[in-house]
């Protein structure tokens, strides 16, 4: 071959890869939000990107260039209505009333509260996986983001956590009907990032802190670190992978803490 034909050769084989891929990452809070880490990762690993925030304009001041939407389960679910083309989705959704919770444990939690955190962050994610998948053929793999309070208990974390293990169940349930479809369902369960829901935990700090030494690492995980575990569920590399929840929280799920 000659040289210059090989030097061509070399050039596109270095050239980005065109933009094929399209995923939606759901319940992007903020500039902390692990959403928006995921966004910008997979903005970086070449994939179109579309975000959904309750603040879209000041998400959109910092990250210009992801299309990002305004996305309020349950009132509003609209902004996804003309999404046809998305090959990925993830889900980042959490929400409870952290004052009611904080009265006396679960115990405590109010029957309005517990309906209303299972409903954004469990239930929003079968109904949104059920509107994203019925118009997208496209459609290969959904991650959901997870937290090992669905299985362990944390402080603070009482109701959150039972709407977490309610999440990871419906992750394999919803494994299982889909796989005939060629969707691949999975969980990235992160290990404990500050971010805007956490940082309204009662003395999440110092649970973080505990937690973090008790990892086989003895440090916390990044943002970036859970942004690439998704991307991997996401990607062709994880072909073979369905209901499974990925730990990525440095081998605290091994631990007693």
């Amino acid at each position: 071959m000659p040289v210059s034909r090989a030097l061509e050769t070399l050039f596109e084989l270095r050239k980005p890869a065109e933009k094929t891929n399209k995923v939606l990452v759901v319940g992007v809070s903020s500039k902390w939000s692990l959403g928006l880490a995921i966004g910008e990762h997979m903005h970086n690993c070449g994939w179109q990107t579309v975000l959904t925030s309750r603040r879209p304009e000041k998400l959109a001041a910092k990250a210009p260039h992801h299309d990002i939407r305004f996305l309020d389960y349950p009132s509003s679910i609209d902004a996804i209505h003309d999404l046809t083309d998305l090959t990925g989705m993830v889900f980042c959704l959490a929400k409870t009333d952290v004052a009611d919770s904080a009265q006396g444990g679960l115990l405590g939690v109010s029957e309005e509260n517990f309906l209303k955190t299972i409903g954004t962050s469990c239930y929003a994610f079968i109904a949104l996986v059920r509107e994203v998948q019925r118009r997208n053929p496209k459609l290969r793999s959904v991650v959901a983001l997870t937290f090992l309070g669905g299985e362990r208990i944390v402080p603070g974390y009482e109701v959150l956590g039972v709407a977490k293990a309610a999440l990871e169940h419906s992750v394999r349930a919803l494994a299982a009907e889909l796989g005939q479809e060629n969707v691949r369902v999975n969980g990235v369960s992160a290990g404990a990032v500050p971010t805007t829901s956490s940082r309204v935990l009662p003395d999440f700090r110092k649970v973080h802190e505990v937690l973090s030494r008790q990892s086989f690492l003895r440090r916390g995980v990044t943002a970036e670190e859970i942004a690439g575990a998704t991307a991997y569920l996401l990607s062709e590399q994880s072909g073979g992978m369905t209901g499974e929840i990925l730990q990525v929280n440095g081998g605290l799920r091994h631990t007693v803490v």
